[in-house]
């Protein structure tokens, strides 16, 4: 099927020319278009002209101003699909009446609320969409439309089905709110029907009649049972019932023997049925968001079952890292618990956190050896100190442990926090009572308001406590005293962080009352901005409500803090095939009596091999073994046990089961004692006075150490060569290095670059690349990530490392100080700066903001927006990878306002970077509210904002075509079906597109242009979700290049 799309304004324009000459003066340009895109145009009214397109099959005109179409449109008698959703109708327009060749008819998103009786001249009208009007009662005239296959009327306010309707007999969709009445049971051929978003307490009975249904949506009611009559239903495929109030799960649903996908998601629900493997064709089973804590085992035998969604689920059986790993590793969990006993495993990772000389490592000591550790000043912990504790009170708490990280305070070491913390343990901020003084209101800060930031920041959610330590040392009277201070201190500092997310909110809804409604995108930006700020606060959790107030010394608490460790413990009890057990305990014993610093792939697999029955082994083939064993190290992983990193794949097959010795690593390189390093690296590389003096220099204030020097760092630990490359490998996947180069010719001179360790300031010379004010016939572009009270430690280096993907491996590619980074990437100039707003101090606490500056410079723009959107990109991606719960704000400053270096630059919603495509087109000028002037919009919308997401499809049209294989296709059908995008008659229509001939061989990379063209036409027509939908595809599919394409 051949398609010349027609698009643009200038296509409209040429119609409005039209108007003026003959009919005869017809361009054949005009005669030859059959399809007519004309959306997201503003337009208030058709061209009369519009019958010159006399073959046109199929107008797509939505998203406009319309409320009238002109008599003309009745004189094209090709016409078979005219799409009008998202316009101004008010009445239906009479004229469509005549258009009788029509098959498809989409009103969606007006204001209509009658049909004409005329409507019924369409006799070939199968599509009918009138869904989001402001119909009150079921349109009669729409049960003269016989021929009608599909008909959406949602989001009305209908109140009832009229007993006519049985006229429709073809009607196989049918989607509608509210009340279902005994006639619809005459629907015989009703193959679709979605009744979402109602109050429905009871199943509609009637329902159980419409025996040719193959989808059922019915989600988002308050149903908690289904009738047994719903096994009449034979060919039921796809049963919607997510959103509801069901407890418990509804067993009737197990006679759907034909069921496909069933989506209970969101529910009660606390358990699941054996009788669930009698759905034998089941392949999609989504159970998000209940509260189920055991699967049965029998699902391992559910053959078709291809997607199981178990997240948002308290899980004991399996475990949640295990089913957040997918179906397969479900499965493979289930025939290890058939082939070994099952045990209630209760390991529990406790974390002490707080500043040097707290008490850690004295508790630590006390809870592994059961009796008064104290540790001498000259013990404190530099990183972390990792140890073990077994709580054996009665043969029932066999497996009941702790893993014990004692971390730290230095500055320098709060990097290594979030390397060994693992979500599902507890945190205890840890601080020495009887130095703390209430009255100074800096130590609530430093050693306890601090830390909760820090660690809610990076673990929202994760369980924190606090322990008070040496009370031995502290009247009684005193410590009660200090700890009702300190409750209602940490009260004040929580309400300060309600209180800034308030300021924030109203900030930003008065933003939004200032903004003219036509900058829809300005809108949207500060309407995420909020959604973000609400998503933050609720983040928030409140830490454990009593001060745990100990002594080493005397031991005086302890024994209520070991309770409160086991009782924890056992809430947080996982069942766990025995061969995994003793595979940790494998593991265990060669942390503390193996000699290797690290485990090999062929060392782990025989220490997690070792007790599997023979039975299990033989049944399991090489790649399904391996695939056991990574499931295993990640549930190990997970729980603290290990550090393991499995997204890297040079680094997969090494697992870090002494964490000491990563440890110590760290230790060497993030050490701070100068006079030692220098003695040991001049010592161990055998280098005279001046080259240890360039070392030392290199170290200490650029943050550069060579392989060489690294190894020499290392050789304490008798590391082999290969474990060097491995901990350097770690080091640089963790991103707290990168590598340098210092001359293209001798590789061997390889460096790392630490920005942890940077103490040099910003470089002279930079005044003349990058001067302060902008340079003449220059653009700045300026993004301002702010945060309250302080920049998280390592998030700044973290970025800038980052950032070193781009620049290759030369020194000379960047300047860095210890507060910023200069880099020409892409014919651009990039800083990167990090400081304090000393004159813009937070308005709840009046300490200053911090902010992450990141600024581009250049000529062109599309350069520029490239350089500042992939910079933005990186650093909210590592926001959400390592600091979920931090409040931050950003903000694009007023370019304008940047070139005349005023004080206080307008500042526009960061949110913008944020936005997709849009539906409608970006404004041509922005106005500066602090100077008045207007300003072009390409210097605050990133290119891609010019055009809706249908126009970058249209352009891209031609590679999708060449690109989409078959199976991605047919796979996106399937999606797109089930996700009531696309209609049965669409998806019908596209696979019927004739087969074409190709020289491939293989049926995975075989395309169908074709069939994608009319596949993506039908999609332009849809809402965003489409988009988004079509993006997740390409991605799923193996064909993220063409996704990226849309971004």
């Amino acid at each position: 099927m051949a398609y010349i799309q027609v698009a643009h304004k200038q296509r409209l324009d040429l119609l409005h020319r039209l108007q003026l000459l003959p009919q005869s003066k017809t361009p054949d340009t005009v005669l030859k278009w059959t399809q007519l895109d004309i959306d997201n145009a503003y337009l208030y009214n058709l061209p009369e002209s519009i019958d010159r397109c006399t073959n046109v099959q199929q107008i797509y005109a939505y998203n406009n101003r319309l409320s009238s179409l002109p008599q003309s449109i009745s004189n094209l008698p090709h016409l078979t699909v005219l799409i009008l959703s998202c316009n101004a109708f008010t009445t239906f327009p009479i004229t469509l009446c005549d258009l009788t060749n029509l098959e498809e008819l989409d009103l969606d998103n007006n204001q209509l609320s009658d049909i004409p009786v005329d409507i019924t001249r369409l006799k070939v009208l199968r599509v009918f969409s009138l869904s989001n009007n402001v119909f009150t009662a079921f349109p009669i005239a729409l049960c003269g439309l016989t021929n009608l296959k599909e008909l959406y009327l949602s989001q009305n306010k209908i109140s009832g089905i009229p007993v006519d309707i049985t006229r429709l007999k073809v009607l196989r969709i049918f989607s509608l709110f509210y009340s279902v009445p005994q006639s619809i049971s005459n629907l015989t051929h009703l193959t679709v029907l979605k009744l979402s978003r109602n109050a429905f307490a009871t199943f509609p009975i009637a329902l159980c009649s419409l025996t040719n249904l193959i989808e059922l949506v019915l989600s988002g009611n308050l149903l908690s049972d289904i009738p047994v009559d719903i096994s009449r239903l034979k060919v039921l495929r796809i049963f919607k019932l997510h959103n509801n109030a069901f407890t418990t799960f509804p067993t009737a649903l197990c006679g759907l023997t034909n069921l496909e996908k069933l989506d209970l998601s969101y529910n009660q629900l606390s358990d699941i049925p054996v009788d669930i493997t009698m759905l034998t064709k089941l392949e999609r089973l989504h159970l998000s968001g209940n509260k189920i804590t055991h699967l049965p085992h029998q699902i391992k035998n559910m053959e078709s079952l291809i997607r199981l969604d178990v997240d948002r689920n308290p899980l004991v059986q399996p475990p949640k890292d295990t089913a957040k790993r997918g179906l397969g590793a479900i499965k493979r969990y289930f025939e290890a618990l058939t082939d070994t006993k099952a045990i209630q495993s209760s390991r529990i990772q406790v974390n002490l956190l707080g500043e040097t000389e707290a008490g850690k490592t004295s508790i630590s000591g006390t809870l592994q050896n059961g009796k008064s550790t104290l540790t001498k000043t000259a013990d404190r912990t530099r990183v972390v100190e990792q140890g073990l504790w077994e709580a054996h009170e009665d043969e029932t708490d066999q497996n009941i442990g702790f893993n014990i990280n004692d971390f730290g305070g230095h500055d320098i070491y709060k990097i290594g926090h979030p390397i060994f913390i693992s979500k599902l343990g507890l945190v205890f901020i840890t601080f020495d009572l009887s130095k703390y003084d209430p009255e100074d209101k800096a130590h609530y800060q430093l050693y306890i308001g601090h830390w909760i930031d820090k660690v809610q920041a990076q673990m929202p959610g994760i369980q924190l406590a606090l322990i008070g330590t040496h009370i031995d040392e502290v009247m009684i009277q005193h410590v009660e005293n200090k700890c009702f201070a300190i409750n209602k201190q940490h009260e004040d500092h929580l309400n300060k962080k309600k209180q800034w997310y308030q300021v924030q909110k109203k900030s930003i809804e008065k933003r939004i009352r200032e903004t003219p409604k036509i900058q829809a995108s300005l809108h949207q930006a500060y309407q995420s901005k909020s959604d973000k700020l609400q998503t933050l606060y609720d983040q928030m959790k409140p830490i454990h409500k009593d001060i745990f107030r100990v002594s080493s010394k005397t031991c005086e608490g302890v024994k209520v803090l070991q309770d409160y460790l086991i009782s924890f413990s056992r809430r947080n009890a996982e069942v766990l095939p025995g061969m995994w057990v003793e595979a940790a305990k494998n593991i265990c014993t060669k942390k503390i009596e193996g000699s290797e610093n690290t485990l090999g792939w062929e060392m782990i697999k025989g220490l997690i091999l070792q007790n599997a029955p023979t039975s299990w082994k033989e049944k399991n083939s090489k790649e399904e073994t391996d695939r056991m064993i990574c499931d295993i190290l990640s549930f190990l992983a997970h729980r603290g046990d290990i550090i393991w990193f499995d997204r890297c794949p040079s680094l997969m097959k090494v697992v870090f089961h002494k964490q000491e010795v990563l440890v110590n690593v760290l230790k060497a390189v993030l050490s701070h004692d100068q006079d030692a390093i220098s003695e040991k690296l001049q010592k161990s590389m055998k280098i005279t006075g001046t080259k240890a003096s360039t070392i030392h220099e290199d170290i200490f204030t650029r943050g550069i150490i060579s392989k060489e020097a690294m190894g020499c760092l290392c050789e304490p630990f008798k590391l082999s060569s290969t474990e060097v490359d491995v901990m350097i490998e770690m080091m640089q996947t963790l991103e707290l290095c990168y590598q340098v180069q210092d001359h293209e010719y001798l590789p061997s001179n390889t460096s790392f670059h630490f920005p942890w360790l940077l103490t040099e300031e910003r470089q002279p010379e930079l005044d003349t690349k990058w001067p302060s004010k902008v340079p003449p016939d220059t653009t700045q572009l300026t993004l301002q990530v702010l945060f309250p009270y302080k920049c998280p430690d390592g998030l700044y280096e973290k970025f800038s490392v980052r950032q070193h993907k781009y620049l290759g491996l030369m020194k000379t590619k960047r300047m860095d100080w210890k507060d910023g980074v200069y880099a020409e990437v892409k014919k651009c100039k990039m800083q990167l700066t990090r400081g304090a707003h000393q004159s813009n101090p937070d308005a709840v606490s009046q300490d200053p903001d911090w902010f992450i500056s990141i600024a581009v410079r250049g000529s062109k723009l599309s350069d520029m927006w490239g350089v500042l959107a992939q910079s933005h990109h990186d650093l909210m991606n590592i926001i959400e990878e390592d600091w979920p719960g931090l409040p931050y704000d950003k903000y694009l400053m007023c370019p304008h306002c940047v070139s005349e270096n005023s004080e206080h630059p307008y500042h526009f919603p960061g949110e913008i970077l944020d936005l997709t495509l849009r539906a409608a087109s970006k404004l041509r000028q922005v106005t500066c509210v602090n100077t008045g002037v207007s300003i072009p919009a390409d210097l605050v919308y990133p290119p891609h904002l010019a055009m809706s997401w249908q126009e970058v499809l249209q352009i891209e049209k031609p590679r999708l075509c060449e690109k989409i294989t078959e199976p991605c296709l047919k796979d996106m059908l399937n999606k797109f079906l089930e996700e009531g995008i696309i209609t049965l008659r669409e998806d019908e229509m596209v696979r019927a597109e004739p087969p074409q001939h190709h020289d491939q061989t293989s049926t995975t990379t075989v395309v169908c242009p074709e069939k994608t063209a009319v596949f993506l036409d039908i999609l332009k027509t849809r809402g965003d979700e489409a988009f988004d939908l079509l993006r997740k595809c390409l991605t799923e599919n193996g064909q993220s290049d063409l996704a990226s394409l849309l971004r």
